[in-house]
């Protein structure tokens, strides 16, 4: 069994456990939540990386306001967490990137805070499936979805996760 340690980062200590995670991993899985499909005109709204099993880390950089019908930005201890993403995805460039659908996602990144991070993408799982079966994971839901190729791969290699 895999100890699980999924963390939305609020707090001041909770960033340094971030900027550490990302620090010491040398292949790191990326992505990044969007309110919109056009990179020149959305908001990142929060991001998350993963260089473990079983651990990740999620940092909001808006959260909607039901009320306002607006997006409110965050923040720690007054710090925008849009600031501090700019200096956390800096580390990212030393790290091998493993996304899903990184066209999109690096982008985005590019568009929204200036960070090429596409030159240390190592693997994107869209890509992958794409190379093997080029019509995608038919039969396991949307065929280029991350969790029909994550259903196709189990099969595949006769894991039972």
């Amino acid at each position: 069994m895999i100890d699980k340690k999924y963390v939305t980062v609020r707090t001041k200590e909770q960033l340094k456990e971030l900027a550490t995670h990302i620090s010491e991993s040398e292949e790191i899985a990326f992505d990044i939540e969007t309110d919109s499909l056009n990179p020149r005109t959305g908001q990142i709204i929060g991001w998350s990386v993963s260089g473990k099993v079983g651990v990740g880390y999620y940092l909001p950089t808006l959260i909607y306001n039901p009320t306002t019908d607006s997006f409110d930005e965050q923040f720690i201890e007054g710090v925008s967490n849009h600031t501090i993403s700019k200096k956390l995805f800096e580390l990212l460039k030393s790290k091998k990137i493993i996304a899903h659908n990184f066209s999109f996602d690096g982008k985005f990144v590019k568009s929204y805070y200036g960070i090429d991070l596409i030159p240390f993408l190592w693997a994107d799982t869209i890509l992958l499936v794409h190379t093997v079966f080029e019509e995608g994971a038919f039969g396991y839901g949307s065929p280029f979805g991350l969790k029909s190729i994550a259903i196709m791969n189990q099969e595949e290699l006769g894991l039972d996760a």
